[in-house]
This record gives structure tokens, sequence and C-alpha cells, in this order.
């Protein structure tokens, strides 16, 4: 491969690393907790997939770093941040769940990453990533299926023949909620599956996280955000359900009565703010592609829900000394008048 040694690395291209190196440090402790506690024989190999996956991330950006000289993130470890050794709190269809979510959430910020990366170690490094982390994402889906434990969007008829939109009432003019939308169109029904799957994959965890968290703030903070979850998987629900369609079941079953901790505090604050920063996303995503207005306005309302959350979960994560600061620009007001 070419030397870049003379190629600094551009502004987007430290975010990305960055970002990957802590999501990628929490799925080493994540997985490292999982394998302790599996016993699924079809499911390990998935974990260890992963986890392969993570290390080689790891290993590569870590290279990087050491090259340009680039301070290397605390990020999370095994040895402060999981205790493998603790009694299991998830079945093992929930590990498959989590795992086959994560990789939905790597494509997207993969994706992303390969779109802003210029160098060409950090273009092919993002893009077998894409590749790697869709190949997770088949595996997993795949063993779903074969165990029954898929949740597949609602089916719908095909249509007879090409429409075109002829009223204006077709975008739900009304926002009064006793008037009657027209039927969910195709579009609309797989954003509101998709979010509802989210906010169930994050009502379970948050219900295990309040369980385990050993300050009383983490607890207290981990029942709101269930709570909120819990919410948004209602209004989600009643809007398929009011156009004759199926909501997602809940996984909550796939939670035991565990109360020792398999993950520190900070890695639990962690991973709930990367999957509300993701759910938050899909809302905009889903506003945007969602042509009723009531859609619209539902997700930008529960998207500021969201962004309240996320706002106190920082603040709890300041107070401990557990949010890590992201590289930054130069304060230049602050340098002049320093002199």
């Amino acid at each position: 491969m070419v030397s870049h040694s003379k190629i600094n690395l551009t502004s987007a291209e430290m975010a990305t690393l960055w970002s990957a190196y802590q999501n990628d440090t929490l799925s080493i402790c994540m997985c490292e907790y999982f394998l302790a506690t599996n016993e699924d024989p079809d499911i390990e190999p998935i974990i260890q997939m992963a986890q392969t996956l993570s290390e080689q991330h790891i290993a590569f950006i870590t290279q990087v770093y050491n090259t340009e000289n680039f301070p290397i993130p605390v990020g999370f470890s095994k040895e402060r941040d999981v205790f493998p050794n603790v009694p299991r709190i998830y079945e093992d269809t929930f590990l498959l769940m989590f795992l086959r979510q994560m990789a939905k959430v790597g494509m997207a910020t993969y994706s992303g990453a390969l779109s802003l990366a210029v160098r060409e170690d950090l273009v092919e490094f993002f893009q077998d990533c894409l590749v790697s982390t869709s190949h997770l994402y088949k595996q997993t889906t795949e063993v779903s299926l074969q165990k029954g434990v898929l949740i597949r969007p609602p089916y719908i008829s095909y249509p007879e023949k090409v429409e075109f939109v002829e009223d204006k009432e077709y975008l739900g003019a009304s926002l009064n909620p006793f008037t009657r939308q027209r039927p969910l169109n195709a579009i609309e029904i797989s954003h509101l599956f998709m979010n509802t799957e989210t906010n169930l994959l994050g009502s379970m965890l948050t219900i295990s996280f309040a369980q385990m968290a050993q300050s009383k703030e983490v607890r207290e903070f981990m029942t709101r955000a269930q709570q909120i979850a819990q919410k948004h998987i209602k209004v989600f629900g009643k809007t398929l359900i009011d156009s004759d369609m199926q909501a997602p079941m809940s996984w909550d079953t796939n939670v035991k009565n565990s109360t020792t901790p398999a993950f520190s505090d900070k890695l639990m604050m962690f991973i709930t703010t990367l999957i509300s920063n993701a759910g938050m996303g899909n809302y905009g995503l889903s506003a945007s592609a969602s042509m009723r207005m009531d859609l619209g306005t539902n997700y930008f309302r529960l998207a500021l829900e969201v962004a309240r959350l996320g706002k106190s979960g920082a603040d709890i994560m300041i107070q401990n000394g557990w949010l890590e600061e992201p590289p930054q620009s130069a304060d230049r007001k602050k340098l002049t008048q320093e002199k």
C-alpha cells in the first residue's frame, strides 16, 4: 500500500476513526460477555465473528494513530468495563437479535464514514468494514430465520397498476387525530416498522441496564429511557394497527432477573446514547420519507423527547468523567487572548 505519512488526516477522517475506535472497543467488551454466557452453538460463531472484526478494526486504527503520532482514545477495555463471569441476564436469542441490530447500525455508520474518507488506506478500510459488517448482518438474518425469531416487516397486497397522487388530501392536511387518514404506503410502513424494532431493542436493553446499574442516577436514567421506548413503541404500533398492520412483537421476555453487573455503568450509558442517537437519525430520515403530515409531526415530537433524554444522559456521563472528548479544532480566540 502507498505510504500516507505525508498526508494528514482530515477532520472527517479523525471523527470517523475516533468513533469507530469507541464503538469497536465497546463491541469487544460486549462480545466477551456474550461468548461467556451463550449456550447456543449456532450463535457462537456469529459472536466470534463480531468480536474478531472489532479486534481487526482496532488493530488498524491503532496502527494509523501510532503512525500519525495521534493520541489513542481510552474507549472501553475488558479489564474495566465487562464482567463476563457473572450470571446470564440475556437469552441466546437476544444476543442474536442484538448483533443483527448492531450490524444495521454499523452498515449505516461505515457507509457514512466511507463517503467522508479521502486517503486511500482509509477508503479501503471503511470499504472493508462495510463489506464485513454486511456479511455479519447476512449471517445474523439467516440464523434468525432458521430459529424462527426474526421479526419480519408487515406484508401488504401487490398493487394492480401504477397510480399517481390526485388529491392533496393524500398528504393528510388535517392533523386532527379524529380525522380519518389514508392508509399507510409501503415506505411509511417500513419506517414505522424499523423504528418500532429499534425501540424494542432499546426497551429491553434499558430494562437489563436498570437491573444491573450500580449507580442510582444511572438506574433512574435507564428506567426513564425504557419508559420512553415503550411510549414510542405504542405510538408506532397504534399507527400500524390503525391501518390494519400487525405491530412487531416484544422481546422483553428475553431479559432474566439477574441484578449482578455484567458491564460498567460507563459502558451501559454509552451504548444507550449510541442507540438513542441512531434512533434520532432514523426519526429524521423517517420524517423526510413519510408523506402523511401526522407521521412527520410524530417523528419530530418524539425526536425532541429522545434529544432531551440524550442531554440528561450526557450530563450524567460528564459528571462521572465518562464522556471522552472527540478531536476538536483549536480555539483561536482563546489562543489570541493568551498572548
